[in-house]
């Protein structure tokens, strides 16, 4: 199953003036802060070297999802947790964004889809992001006890 791909947003609405890779940044955010919880698939880990400089934070999220993962987000890269909270984030009847993009765009203070894909692959954004999935996460835990 994808939950996401680049394909899906560089072809409908993407701005002309970016470059593609933008429209990867909100997979590469997601995926960082999923790796720093250890709900990655353990496999990462000896897939590439690259893997360890995400850990440390030498490498965004975003460039490892371009450089290893081909712009998509799959249940191939979770594990049985990482997936569980994932497809609850992640569902929605519409879109398929569900709570993801919602605490996305409020996180950041988008308020389009074109602020959407002019989003920076900064640190900065990686820490903001990292604390809303963070509630999200926590929220949805609770909620299974």
């Amino acid at each position: 199953m994808t939950y996401d791909h680049i394909a899906f947003h560089y072809t409908n609405d993407f701005p002309d003036d970016l470059a593609q890779e933008n429209a990867v940044h909100h997979i590469g955010f997601y995926f960082a802060w999923a790796v720093s919880q250890g709900l990655h698939n353990p496999e990462w880990a000896q897939a590439t070297p690259d893997f360890a400089k995400l850990q440390k934070g030498e490498l965004s999220g975003p460039e490892f999802v371009v450089a290893h993962m081909g712009g998509e987000l799959s249940e191939n890269d979770f594990n049985e947790l990482g997936n569980r909270f994932t497809r609850f984030y992640y569902e929605d009847e519409e879109e398929g964004y569900g709570l993801f993009i919602e605490d996305y765009f409020n996180a950041l203070g988008l308020e389009s889809e074109d602020d959407f894909y002019r989003t920076e692959d900064t640190p900065e954004n990686q820490a903001k992001l990292s604390r809303v999935f963070q509630i999200g996460f926590d929220t949805w835990l609770s909620r299974l006890k």
